[in-house]
């Protein structure tokens, strides 16, 4: 009785909790985009960042984006030969951000509706494990992508060739690789959690 009182009110606090979580996804799905635009339409370049800033009377707000680690240089470039590196590098490196947080979605959605240890669960953190995987090539062969249109094309015959490795890369490696464990371990759980449902 006490057993399954306990994990009615655990269940109950897992659907509370995912709730808050897909609401907070949401809204950050929806501050990245939003900021995105408006410093695409009405943001100003300020060393090496786009600006937006707008003082009220008692409030004070700002939205910033900047370019830093190995894509730096080339959003440097970019902008000295009149392309609009947010429009360029701004996109490419929302795309991951949004995939990791819809993957996010619907894993505390299964979470809601008290799905933990089950297939999709596990698809779910694979897919956020190898955005960020992924991510690392997108930033390694973007430069090279962006460099190599528009010399191809005669937009610019002077944009040197970008490629570099950085902290951020190596941070995303390391994390990627530990959700990959994490889908393994919760793989595992789910076929023993089968077994013991089949032994019952």
């Amino acid at each position: 009785m006490f057993t399954l009182l306990g994990f009615m009110l655990q269940h109950s606090r897992i659907q509370k909790v995912s709730q808050i979580v897909r609401v907070l996804v949401v809204l950050f799905i929806t501050m990245q985009i939003s900021v995105f635009v408006l410093l695409l339409m009405l943001g100003d370049k300020h060393e090496g960042s786009y600006q937006l800033s707008e003082n009220f009377n008692f409030i004070s707000s700002a939205a910033n984006i900047d370019f830093t680690g190995s894509w730096s240089n080339l959003a440097e470039a970019l902008s000295d030969e009149g392309f609009n590196a947010l429009l360029i590098l701004g996109s490419a490196d929302l795309i991951p951000s949004l995939l990791i947080y819809l993957s996010l979605f619907k894993l505390f959605g299964l979470y809601k509706r008290g799905l933990v240890f089950t297939v999709e669960n596990i698809q779910c953190i694979k897919n956020i494990g190898t955005v960020l995987l992924g991510w690392i090539a997108l930033k390694l062969l973007y430069p090279l992508l962006v460099t190599g249109v528009l010399r191809l094309s005669g937009a610019s015959d002077t944009l040197s060739i970008y490629m570099s490795l950085g902290s951020d890369e190596l941070r995303y490696l390391l994390i990627g690789l530990v959700i990959y464990v994490i889908a393994w371990v919760m793989s595992e759980a789910t076929s023993l959690h089968q077994e013991q449902e089949l032994v019952i």
